[in-house]
């Protein structure tokens, strides 16, 4: 599969590497391409070239810079889109929690919200295998 991570932190590049890691093609989406000039595992471009890149796209950006992040996207209609913000403000660790109103903003905003999924800050022990 091929697709587009916007975001330029630690979830995207964990992502954009595992999904590397499993054979997928990836584009990596960001505001400022320059900011990523040390990736060299894929191809790095703007969020709208990203996105138009991805049949999956996945936002990995800072909760409050999800919605500027999916208008710079350009249209999303027919892509899956995987939501892997967290709603965290800027305040210390700990304080997110499910924002419902954000995730309903986000679903109308991509235009896709019947393809929309969502990782809920969902600690990383709770996936190993033990």
């Amino acid at each position: 599969m091929k697709i587009g991570v916007m975001g330029t932190g630690v979830v995207g590049t964990a992502l954009s590497e595992g999904f590397l890691k499993h054979g997928h093609s990836v584009m990596r989406g960001t505001r400022e391409p320059g900011t990523l000039a040390d990736w060299k595992k894929s191809p790095v471009g703007t969020m709208a070239k990203a996105a138009a890149f991805g049949e999956i796209v996945v936002l990995a950006v800072k909760g409050t810079a999800a919605e500027e992040a999916v208008a710079l996207c350009g249209g999303l209609a027919g892509k899956v889109v995987i939501d892997a913000t967290n709603p965290i403000a800027d305040r210390p660790p700990g304080c997110c929690g499910r924002d419902r109103q954000r995730s309903h903003r986000l679903s109308h905003a991509s235009t896709s919200p019947y393809q929309w999924r969502e990782f809920l800050g969902f600690r990383i022990q709770w996936f190993s295998s033990g």
